[in-house]
């Protein structure tokens, strides 16, 4: 499974709008993408704004392409979202997941 992560700010009216938009419109584009999985976005506040880091997951690189393009590492940020952000990052990362783990028994402590 390959995950695509890209990281924007905002300050924090923006990013809910990211969000809401993000959970309106970028899922039901991504829905539609062959291999596509799901997606987590993930936010903290630093230094007086909000970092959004999204992570979408596919099944292989040529599903992603499906998505971006040839040019994949080239981060797709639609003019709505990019009205939303202070600043966001031109390229994305990919990554393999190596390991995935899950706490079947439940017992583990809430704690990191």
């Amino acid at each position: 499974m390959i995950v695509r992560q890209w990281r924007g700010w905002a300050e924090k009216d923006g990013a809910n709008g990211y969000l809401e938009h993000f959970a309106a419109h970028v899922q039901a584009k991504l829905g539609t993408v062959r291999g596509y999985r799901k997606a987590l976005v993930l936010t903290r506040e630093t230094s007086g704004e909000t970092e959004i880091v999204t992570m979408t997951f596919f099944d292989r690189l040529e599903d992603v392409k499906g998505f971006a393009g040839e040019q994949y590492e080239v981060a797709k940020v639609d003019p709505v979202a990019q009205g939303l952000l202070s600043r966001y990052e031109k390229t994305v990362s990919h990554f393999e997941v190596a390991l995935e783990l899950e706490n079947a028994g439940g017992t583990g402590s809430p704690e990191a």
